[in-house]
């Protein structure tokens, strides 16, 4: 099942014509590809090389810097792709806003669809080769709007399997660094996402402005993972200002290791329950050894929330719908150190975009919480929201349950007491709910 309903075969891209292949072969099968420079396109050479059955291992060498100008689907089954230089992607948003793949979730767009089995893709080493997604006019574009329509992905991993990615970076990401859909067995290890507005027309963010740092870099995820099962994450750096990582529907046995969230939104479990057609599984997810900490410029809005859509169709998405059920089961969070996180750990169970008054909804979505653990959470709020350092806001429709806080050391600004909610919650222990 194809993302889109106008894929075309592959073919299609041989609307570029006359251009000149410029990659050298060995006899082992590697094939080294040289920019055509002078910022001229290198889309379709760089397809091509793939394409190429003679070239098993692709090199793309530092310290060259490669045009991206179209759009990208590649299938390197069974071959290694190495992006030692740089994948520049044009900052040409109006080709962008019209010619990006649509994928099948909330109806967005991705600049780069990589697919197939038994792959390697690396950058060479940590912080050195990968994608430049020319993200600024897109944050400029995008100040203060959620899910603007028209922005891609950077890296849309799609219908893949027993594969990994190692050693990559995704700097200043269009929209998300990394969605994987659709997937299996796929390892993503050493990884650096940096999104950061340079915009010097950019407002100086308000210390006291709740969710400043959400609208700073917006929705710039460093990754997505959806209708996928046994992805592994290690060894990530984040900074952006959105989710760090993010478990959208039926994401099952995710183990996340060793990351580091900088000026985040944190771990977010959701959003789900969107689609009124669709059930949304989140199960067995396990996520160890992670520092999370502010920017002077981005906050930290939080460490672990889940995203829960309301229980009626209001609108259609990205910004609208609800509707859907859903299960969320078995999630551990383990060995968590954090700075000033605005509010640890929180439920949104009256999630939409949409302009419509949806308050009187709240208390009706359809998904499932339970079996839950927070283990080994040490840090401290920065009293944006007083006092409050969890806030399990569940519905009364589908109340959440068996919430277990192991080892927690989180601490509010002295000034305040700390607050604990638990609405529509069951079984919770560790914490004390309504009181400090």
């Amino acid at each position: 099942m194809k993302p889109f309903s106008l894929l075309p075969a592959l073919g299609a891209c041989s609307l570029l014509t006359n251009a000149v292949f410029a990659w050298e072969k060995s006899a082992n099968g590697t094939c080294t590809l040289i920019p055509h420079g002078s910022g001229r396109d290198d889309s379709q050479q760089f397809q091509e090389v793939i394409n190429a059955t003679e070239c098993t291992t692709i090199v793309l060498p530092q310290p060259y810097t490669y045009s991206i100008q179209q759009r990208l689907y590649t299938d390197i089954t069974n071959k290694n792709l190495h992006v030692y230089g740089r994948l520049l992607f044009s900052d040409d948003l109006e080709y962008w806003i019209n010619n990006s793949w649509m994928t099948d979730f909330q109806n967005l767009l991705t600049a780069w669809i990589l697919t197939g089995s038994n792959w390697t893709l690396s950058g060479g080493g940590f912080a050195q080769g990968g994608i430049d997604g020319n993200g600024q006019p897109w944050y400029t574009r995008a100040a203060g709007v959620v899910n603007q329509p028209g922005r891609p992905m950077s890296l849309y991993i799609f219908n893949a399997s027993d594969s990994l990615v190692k050693d990559f970076s995704v700097v200043q990401p269009q929209f998300w660094a990394f969605f994987v859909s659709q997937s299996h067995n796929i390892t993503l290890d050493g990884v650096l996402v940096n999104a950061t507005n340079h915009d010097p027309a950019a407002p100086v963010p308000d210390p006291n402005a709740v969710s400043h740092g959400y609208s700073w870099v917006i929705n710039t995820d460093g990754i997505d993972t959806y209708r996928s099962d046994s992805i592994n994450i290690q060894n990530w750096v984040v900074q952006n200002g959105e989710d760090c990582v993010s478990f959208k529907g039926n994401s099952t046995n995710i183990n996340v290791r060793n990351i580091t969230c900088i000026g985040s939104r944190g771990f977010a479990v959701g959003s789900v329950g969107q689609y009124p057609d669709r059930f949304d599984n989140i199960i067995n997810v396990s996520v160890k050894d992670v520092t999370m900490h502010p920017t002077p410029n981005v906050s930290l809005t939080g460490v672990v929330y889940f995203k829960n859509w309301i229980g009626e169709e209001i609108g259609t998405p990205p910004n609208g719908g609800g509707g859907g059920s859903g299960h969320v089961s078995n999630l551990t969070f383990e060995n968590f150190a954090f700075q000033e996180a605005d509010q640890p750990v929180y439920i949104q169970t009256c999630l939409t975009y949409s302009d419509i008054d949806t308050t009187n909804l709240c208390n009706t979505s359809k998904v499932l919480m339970e079996d839950v653990t927070f283990i080994n959470f040490q840090g401290n709020s920065s009293g944006t929201y007083n006092g409050t350092l969890v806030d399990l806001n569940c519905s009364s429709s589908t109340p959440c349950r068996n919430f277990n806080f192991i080892d927690w050391s989180v601490t509010a600004p002295e000034q305040f007491e700390p607050v604990y909610d638990c609405i529509n919650a069951e079984n919770i222990t560790g914490i004390t709910c309504g009181s400090s």
